[in-house]
Order: structure tokens, then sequence, then C-alpha cells
């Protein structure tokens, strides 16, 4: 077999990119015969290949492999890392990857030598072998009501690197998207089966993808987003790449999208690929391994590229990065400075790390330095900007040395940016490189750290799915309380905690607003000004008690058990805060921050997590807005107004999912959206209405979503409560098609496709519904009223028994005479009311059929043989699942034991002989009631039933 098997729209796709990138397609049943054993993962044959183009060295000569250390390093491997769990498999194969194996050799003088083989050649990657093949069984079972995953899997010299899940098509024609592929994974993967040892996983869907590192949660998947990648450089690399010789036909160049091709041509190309395995692999305190972005990669890269640049007057090149706020700047410094260190070029460099705290700064951190730039070659230090500072100050000439890079956090440029200028002439050979959240502060000029290498938006980011949006606004202060009795006006709490008090009123019913009512496992953070600010909003909160709080920090009194449950945590100390949890989605201000602290509060809060869409940043009145200035340059947090301007326009576009008549009839509503079955020119049942209920269910959720966080800003109107302004029509609308949806999805057998999200849109929807009776709303009290439609209500049944032949256990033959039993009243001529008369009786026989079994005729009367072969019988054929099965297996079960009776009563004393008669007997009869399978396991039973027959004349 030559030629692909036959894939849907996306395999094709990512198949025909892979191939043009320099995969080679491996057909089923070449890899069969490579793979070897059925239960491994590896190519056993492709690895043997490649084991014996290896040589080793030793005594200052190259040998290859003998025979018996192929055998061991397959061995190794076939039962190694791939046999393990999740964290500990991918630890083991990627040391197992970067170092190699080492196995004992022996050379032709009789020395034995310790051998180091490499599995990958990481200098050449055309050098190495690098297969895709289909694997159809690693994919999921066939249901109509799913999306088909096809999966590929990449190997490399026989070792399976980087498996692809492409989503395809359901058997309705429905579009899947990568989350169903994820969700299959992860089933998998908690099963711990075999389909999932690849490390590096990419799920692929028509409009893109995401990949991962096995073991990252489903929210981990991220997308990547190639530098100066286009619709026209995609069209470019298909016009340049050359077409494979083997594998596709000439014509499948139409197949390959170009929404796959950013993701295949910066994850799964070969040299990208050993690029990322070999250097942008991080395991973390938690055990988990994780894999670089798209933005840290090409950060590092970057950085790279010019510190080797060494201009003519000696001098290494310098410049500065910008990443997004919680893109993940602790793990690029770290891949910067463990690449530094493995560059043949830069390995001999002293590497300084300023930072402001550094984690494992010595204790004499002067003298450290001053040897450090002494003789310090090939080792890196960390240290803080004074120190720094000192010894530029003790020397009396700078150190015209090239051989030094400095690596500085860009928020230390803030506070004091003259002696950035001076420490460039002291050094004025060294290369630095500046990394921060952002642009370069205002105070520091453009080119002072040397041209802009790399940068990631916010907007970057969010399109990449590593962040989610901020929006920031102010606090608007809750109504005044009734003024206190005379009598209780000495009893009052001391002065300065009557604005606590206040506050705490307000910010606890914000709170419940933005996260409490929307059903949300989120939590909120009160950054005030110092220490006792922080006791005295906790004691202001304890005497509310409208929510649960808790204190963190230094000066903190609660346990950790008490902050892990507080809705509210009052910090005072941003700094000494740990890294949260990404449910922290809303942070209030009572105190100023500077731009360092404004970016931890953003990294803080934009991590993306399964139950936030967005998050808050809110400053109390009087308290500055630091970010207003820089509003306009696209890095700091957006204004709540800009997520208002966007209402209208959402709006709009949910409305355009409605009839012309708009929510004037729900009935008309219905009709429009609801399932109307048909017959395509490709003799295929479709549904047609099935675009528009997507587009609703979408629309819903996304617009209720934006209302959420839109109706957390002051009112426009002064919070006059008229039915007539914007946000009333808003929550209007939205509640009526979410009730719309909920009936639709009902008719059509749709709420499977529903998640949790849309339940929690529609629990708010619900809530602050406004108090408005109109027609429209007349089913929701008067069920009677509904007109009779026999269409719609044979399509609705048509819908439920197409939902029962996607979900039900229905044999193969049964399920295809339903589906052209439906088919046929489709394409046949009728009134509406005859078809639904005819489904009506198909479901009531559908129902029928479904019923739960009938149990067995009771066999406590029977003879033991008896009993013994219908136990034999059910253990290896199955339970019976309908009635006549059961007549069945009694029948055969009295059968085979009036046999074996007959055969023992004729051979009593020779019980070989008996049973030789009965195999040469029962195996033609046996064969025309059982399987082959089954036929040949009943017959294996045979010697344990014999010894159960009686000893007399053998009747039953």
């Amino acid at each position: 077999m030559t030629r692909a098997p036959v894939h849907g729209v996306v395999t094709r796709s990512a198949l025909g990119w892979l191939q043009r990138l320099g995969w080679q397609y491996l057909a089923p049943n070449r890899r069969c015969a490579l793979r070897g054993d059925p239960r491994s993962a590896l190519l056993e044959g492709r690895l043997r290949e490649h084991l014996q183009h290896v040589r080793f060295e030793a005594h200052g000569e190259h040998w290859p492999l003998d025979a018996h250390g192929i055998a061991q390093v397959l061995a190794m491997m076939a039962n190694g890392a791939w046999r393990r769990g999740s964290q500990a498999g991918n630890a083991a194969l990627l040391t197992v990857l970067q170092e190699g194996v080492c196995v004992p050799q022996r050379l032709p003088d009789g020395r034995a030598v310790q051998a180091r083989v490499p599995l990958v050649d990481w200098a050449a990657p055309s050098n190495n072998r690098w297969d895709i093949a289909s694997a159809r069984e690693e994919g999921q079972p066939a249901l109509d009501a799913v999306p088909r995953v096809d999966a590929l899997v990449g190997y490399v010299n026989g070792l399976p690197l980087v498996r692809l899940l492409c989503v395809e098509r359901d058997a309705q024609g429905r579009w899947g998207r990568d989350g169903a592929a994820i969700a299959i994974h992860h089933q998998q993967l908690a099963a711990d089966t075999p389909a999932c040892r690849a490390p590096l996983l990419l799920a692929l869907d028509r409009r893109g993808g995401r990949y991962a590192w096995r073991g990252t949660p489903a929210e981990g998947w991220v997308r990547w987003r190639e530098q100066g990648w286009s619709a026209a450089a995609a069209q470019r690399l298909r016009l340049s790449l050359p077409s494979p010789g083997s594998g596709a036909r000439a014509g499948d160049g139409h197949v390959l999208r170009a929404v796959h091709a950013p993701l295949l041509a910066g994850v799964a190309a070969p040299g990208r690929l050993l690029a990322l395995l070999g250097g942008f692999v991080h395991t973390g305190a938690d055990g988990r391994q994780r894999v670089a972005r798209a933005a840290q990669f090409f950060a590092v890269q970057a950085g790279l590229a010019q510190v080797r640049r060494i201009d003519a007057d000696g001098r290494r090149g310098s410049g500065h990065l910008q990443l997004a706020a919680g893109a993940g700047m602790a793990l690029t410094w770290h891949w910067l400075v463990r690449h530094l260190r493995r560059d043949p070029s830069l390995r001999h460099c002293r590497v300084l790390r300023v930072q402001s705290r550094p984690a494992s700064a010595p204790a004499s951190a002067g003298p450290g330095l001053v040897a450090f730039m002494a003789n310090g070659r090939g080792t890196t230090l960390q240290t803080t900007p004074g120190t720094l500072q000192a010894w530029l100050r003790r020397r009396d000439a700078g150190h015209a040395d090239d051989e030094l890079i400095v690596l500085m956090d860009a928020h230390l440029l803030a506070g004091q940016p003259a002696w950035l200028e001076h420490a460039r002439q002291r050094l004025p050979r060294a290369g630095w490189l500046c990394l921060g959240s952002g642009p370069l502060p205002a105070a520091v000029p453009a080119d002072a750290m040397g041209p802009l290498l790399y940068a990631c938006t916010n907007a970057d980011a969010l399109a990449d799915g590593l962040l989610v949006p901020v929006y920031h606004h102010p606090l608007v202060p809750a109504a005044p309380r009734p003024p206190l009795p005379m009598r209780t006006a000495t009893d009052a709490a001391e002065p300065a905690a009557a604005p606590a008090s206040r506050w705490s009123s307000t910010i606890a019913q914000h709170l419940r607003d933005a996260l409490l009512h929307t059903e949300r496992d989120l939590r909120a953070l009160l950054l005030v000004a110092d220490a006792e600010a922080m006791r005295r909003q906790q004691r202001a909160f304890a005497r509310d008690e409208a929510l649960h709080s808790a204190t963190i920090g230094p000066a903190a009194e609660c346990t950790p058990a008490e902050q892990q449950k507080a809705q509210l945590l009052i910090a005072s100390d941003l700094h000494a805060l740990p890294y949260l949890d990404a449910r922290l989605a809303l942070v209030y201000l009572d105190t100023a921050v500077d731009g360092p602290a404004l970016a931890r509060l953003v990294a803080l809060l934009n991590r993306p997590h399964p139950h936030k869409h967005c998050a808050w940043l809110v400053h109390l009145p009087g308290v500055p807005a630091p970010w207003q200035d820089a509003a306009a340059d696209g890095w700091a947090p957006q204004s709540l107004q800009a997520l208002q301007a966007g209402l209208p326009g959402q709006h709009r576009r949910l409305r355009a999912v409605l009839p012309p008549t708009g929510n004037l009839d729900f009935h008309a509503c219905c009709d429009y959206l609801g399932p109307r079955w048909s017959v395509d020119a490709r003799g295929q049942q479709r549904d047609l209405h099935r675009l528009r209920r997507r587009r609703l269910h979408q629309r819903v959720t996304g617009f209720g979503q934006q209302l959420q966080a839109a109706l957390l800003a002051p009112p426009a109107d002064g919070g006059s409560g008229e039915a007539d302004t914007p946000p009333q029509r808003y929550r209007y609308d939205l509640h009526f098609c979410s009730l719309l949806r909920d009936v639709v999805s009902t008719e059509a057998c749709e709420q499977h496709l529903g998640v949790a999200e849309d339940v929690r849109i529609r629990h708010w929807a619900r809530e602050r519904a406004p108090e408005v009776r109109d027609a429209g709303w007349d089913y929701l009290h008067t069920a009677a009223s509904t007109p009779a439609n026999p269409r719609r209500e044979a399509d609705a049944l048509h819908s439920q028994l197409r939902y029962r032949l996607d979900t039900g256990t229905t044999a193969g033959a049964a399920r295809l005479q339903l589906q052209r039993h439906l088919r046929s009243l489709l394409v046949a001529p009728g009134a509406p009311t005859e078809r639904l008369r005819q489904l009506q009786g198909l479901l009531a026989r559908q129902q029928l059929r479904d019923r739960p079994v009938e149990q067995a005729p009771a066999l406590a009367d029977a003879p033991p043989l008896v009993v013994a072969c219908h136990a034999a019988i059910e253990r290896i054929a199955g339970a019976p699942t309908d009635a006549p099965q059961c007549r069945l297996h009694r029948a055969l079960a009295e059968r085979l034991a009036a046999a074996i009776g007959t055969a023992h009563a004729a051979h009593p004393r020779a019980p070989h002989l008996g049973l030789a008669d009965l195999q040469r007997r029962l195996r033609p009869a046996l064969a025309a009631l059982l399987l082959p399978a089954q036929c040949e396991a009943l017959l294996a039973e045979l010697p344990v039933l014999l010894t159960t027959a009686p000893t007399g004349d053998g009747a039953p």
C-alpha cells in the first residue's frame, strides 16, 4: 500500500503540509512491519536502521554498535520511558533524547567501554528519519453526534515524538473544533492508553489549531504565532516547498489550508521540533513539564542573535525585548541563560543577571561581583543594581571586555535611568539585554538599550490564548447609610474605621455583582497601603459579614486554610504576595501603584482559567490610575468604556440570528430556528437550520459574557433604572434569546452541545431579566396557546430518532435500516401529518426495542450440568440483550449438556476419547450459531464441563 488512505479535509491538509516540510508518509502496512510488537509504540525497525549507522567514539576512533548493543538499546526504549506514567515518562524520554543511551560495548581488541548512543542527530536534522503515519486506531469510536478525530503520529528515527489530532465533521455534517480533540486526548491520558505516549501534541481543526506538551491541562493548550506570517507567506510556502513524491496525489496542493501552515511550520518542522525538544522544555517544581510558547521562543532566539554580533569596535550587540505581562518572562529568562551557557560561541562569556531581588544572591555580594569580573568566564552571577553601581564607582577605569553579557529587568530602569548610561560607558564592550512587560519606561530614551529585538503585545497574547483581557474602571461609591440614632452614636466605631466600613459595603456589593452572582469559582484581591489599613479593612468586612475575607502577606493574621477559602484577599505588600492561582479575576486598588507593581498585578490577573473570560482592575475614588497616560499604546489594561463601545455591534449580531420579526413572536422564532430536515443533492439527511442554531448558541454566550463585564461600570444614565435604556434592552434580548436557545436545543436534541459557561450565562440572564410583559412572553404562562404545527413536530421527532441513533447501542444492521427508513420518509411526498404519524409509530417501535431486556428463565430447577453450560455460554458470548437471545442461550445450554452426557456415557473410562468425539461432533454445530472465536473458546471449556457430568447415564 503506497498511497495514503482516505482522510478528512483537515487530515489531508495536515498530512500535505508535513510532507512538504520534510516528513515522509509511512503506509499502514509498512508501519506495521516496522513496529514489530503491536503493543509497542516504537517503530523498532526504523530505530534499528538508525542504530546500525551510529558510530560511537572510544580511544580516539569511531566504532559501530554490535548486535548485542543494538538489542539492548531497543529493549531499553521499548520497556523504559514509554511504559511509565505521564510525568515520569516525559522526564525520562527527554533525558534519553538529549543525553542518549549508555550501553556496554567490547572493542575488537577485547577492551570493554561504555558507549553513549545518540538516538537523534541534533546537529543535522536531515540525517534523521522523519516519518508520519496514520493511526486511526488511536482515535475515538465513531459516533454520529461526535466529530471524527483522525490521529497522525510523527516518528523521528522510530520514536513517536509528535501526535496530531485532526478534527473533522460529524455524521450530520457539523465541523468540530479543536476542543473535541483535546477532550478525547485527556480521556485517553486519564486511562493511560498507549495512544498518548508522544510528548508533543497538536490539535487541528479547519480554523487552525493549538499545541501542548503531554500532561498539560486542557486550558493550557495555546496557539503558535509565527513572526511575519500572513496569507501571502502561506501561499509562498505552498508554492516553494516541493510536492511529496509518494504517499499523496499530484492534485493535493489545493487541499493545503493556509490556517494550518503557521502551527505546523512553527512547531512540527524538523528543525523547529528538534530546537523545541532540545532546549525549550522546562520541568517545574510541581513535576509538570512545559514547552515554550511562540513569544518565549522568538524572544530567546532574537536575544541570542543580537549578543552574537560584534561590531568593528569590539562591542557586543544590545537591545530590549518586550513581552506581555503574564506571557512567561520567568521561563524566558531561564531559557535565555540556558542557551547562553550552551551556545558554542557564547559559553565562555560571563553572564551577569541584574535583578531587584535575586533568588540566590550570595551573602557577600560585593566580593562575589569583584571575583566574577576578575576571573568568571563561563559562569553566571545574579546581583542587584546597587551592587553593580558600587562596583562601577570603585573602578578607576572602564571594564573593556567584550566577554560580558548583562541581562536586566526593564522595570529597574524606571527609578534611576541615568545610571544605565553611566554603566554602559564604564562597560563599553559588554552586551546588554533588557526584558520587560510592555515598553520601556517613559523616562528612559528609546535607544538607551539599543533596538527593539522582539515584541509580543497584549493583543497578540490574547489572540494566542495566553492571556485573558484585563479592563479597568473606577468604583462607584455606595449609597450612604441612614443616620444612626443619637443614643447609639457614642457606641459607634472609632472615626478611622468609618471610611473602611463604607468602602467594605461598596466592595462587597460590587464583588457580588462581578463574581458571586455569575456562579464562577473566582476570587478577588484588595490592595491597601500598609498593614494597619489591611487589619482595619479585615475588621470592617468581618463586621459586615457580607463575604468571607482573609489577609495575606507578611503581616497576615489568617491561616493558609482561611486564605484558601476566602472570596476576598486583603494585602498591603504586592511584591511579597505569592504567585496566586489563576482564580484571581478582580483587584481593588486602595493605594497608588507604580509601573512594576502594575505589571505584576496584570500578570496575576490575566492568567487563563476555565471560569475566567476577562479580569478587572478597579481603583477606589481618590486613587490615581497610572495606566491612563499609557492606555493608548496597547500595553496597559483597557478601559471598560472600550468594552461598552462594542456592545451595540454584538447586540446587532445577536439580533441578526432572529427572523425579520425579531422578538415580537416567540413561536415564529422557534419555527425559524427549530429543526428542519431535508435530503440534500447527495442523498444525505441534513438539518437546514443547524447553522442558525449554532450561531445563536455561540452568540448568546459571547454577548452574555460581554454584557456581564460591561454592566460593572457606572451606568451612563446615572442609575435611573428606566426600561428604555440600552442596558435594559440588552438584558431583555439576552433573556429572550437564552430561552429561545433552550427551546430549539430541546427540539433538536442538542442539549449535549452545551457547556458549563452556557449554563452560567443562562442563569445570570434569567436572574437579571427585567420585569417586562408583552405578547411575546405569553408562552411562559400558557402552554396551551402553542399552535399546532405538524411539520415542526415531525422534524422534532426526526431529530429525536437521529439522536437515538447517535448515542444508542443499536446493532449495525438495525442502525442502517433506521437511517434508510428516516431518509425514505423525507423523500416520499406526502402531508406533514402523515409523516408525523409514521414517525410516531417508528419512535414507539424503537422505544419498545430499547426496553430493559427480559430476564432469562429461571435455572433453579435445571440440572447442574445445564447451569454450568449456561454460565460458560454467557461468559464467552456475553449476556443476552433481548428475550430471543435468552431463549437461544437456554436451548444451546440444554443441547450442549445432552451431548456431554452422551459422550460421557459412551466412554465412561476413557475421558480423552469422549472429549475427542464430543469436539468432532460439536464443532460444525457450534460454528453455525457462534462466532469463530466464541466457538473455539467454548470448545476449550469442554474438559472442565466433562468433569461436571453425572456418573450415571449422563442424561440431563
